[in-house]
Formats: structure tokens, C-alpha cells, sequence
């Protein structure tokens, strides 16, 4: 039976059968439907001389069809990030990261150089704007080799 119905979740806590399509998404159904749900939504159910048939009834549910359906809407798209309709609407915000992951990139390596050769990051003006087409000859080493790498 439990390969006929694939939805249907068996609670220890509340010794019952539950609908897990249903449990989660019925808030957002029910007001939908003009029929109330039943026990496998809104509590257990425990009666099991016809739960075949209760079940087969359960399935054909308005309800039942519509929490199904946001279920496995849900089941896919946590399954593939690609699917996330935040980053589908947005890939203007993921060409941003992407560049900010660039940018950070050359700061991190102008760092690293830094240290390496144990030359001090601070100079005379560390604080303020960073033109890349100006030069300031009071930038200070970590300006001066970060515009040299970019």
C-alpha cells in the first residue's frame, strides 16, 4: 500500500497516517476548496479497517490535487538551484557577484603580494577614492600595487 500511495507519511509521535503533501501546503489550499479536510490533514489517521478507500477518496480531493502539485513544484525546485525563480528573475544580481567575486579577487592577490615581499599595506593616504586613471604620488603601496594589478 505504501507504493500506491506515495504521499501518504506514518507519524510515531502521533501514532497515525498523514497526507505530507497536504500537512504543508493545506493552509494555502483549503480556503480554495469547499470541502473540509479530513484526518489525514488535520489530524491523524488511525482507523485503518477502510483506509484503502479513505485514501482512494483522499487522492481525489480538490484540496489533495492542488497541495500535490505545490509539493512536487517544491520537491524539484529544491532539487535543482537552477529552477529558484529568485535567480531566474534576477541575473543581473548574479552578474554583480560575479564581478564583486573578480574585483575581490585582485585585492586578495594584491594582499598576498604585499605580504609576501613584507611590504607594509598602510602609506601616506590610504583612505578616499580609488581612480584607476589617476595617479597620486602619495597613494601609498597598497593603492600603487593594486592599480599596477588592475
Amino acid at each position: 500500500m505504501v507504493n500506491e500511495f506515495t504521499w501518504l507519511a506514518y507519524s510515531n509521535i502521533y501514532n497515525g497516517a498523514f497526507c505530507k503533501c497536504c500537512v504543508v501546503f493545506a493552509p494555502q489550499t483549503v480556503s480554495r476548496s469547499a470541502k473540509h479536510p479530513g484526518s489525514l490533514v488535520s489530524g491523524q489517521h488511525c482507523n485503518y479497517k477502510k483506509a484503502k478507500e479513505h485514501y482512494n477518496n483522499h487522492q481525489i480531493c480538490h484540496y489533495y490535487e492542488l497541495c500535490a502539485t505545490i509539493f512536487d513544484n517544491f520537491v524539484q525546485t529544491d532539487a535543482d538551484k537552477s529552477r529558484d525563480v529568485r535567480n531566474a528573475l534576477n541575473s543581473s544580481r548574479q552578474k554583480s557577484v560575479e564581478e564583486n567575486r573578480n574585483r575581490l579577487s585582485h585585492v586578495i592577490k594584491t594582499i598576498e603580494f604585499c605580504v609576501r615581499q613584507e611590504i607594509p599595506l598602510r602609506g601616506h593616504r590610504d583612505a578616499g577614492a580609488f581612480p584607476l586613471n589617476e595617479t597620486n604620488c602619495y597613494d601609498g603601496v597598497f593603492k600603487a600595487a593594486l592599480r599596477l594589478r588592475v
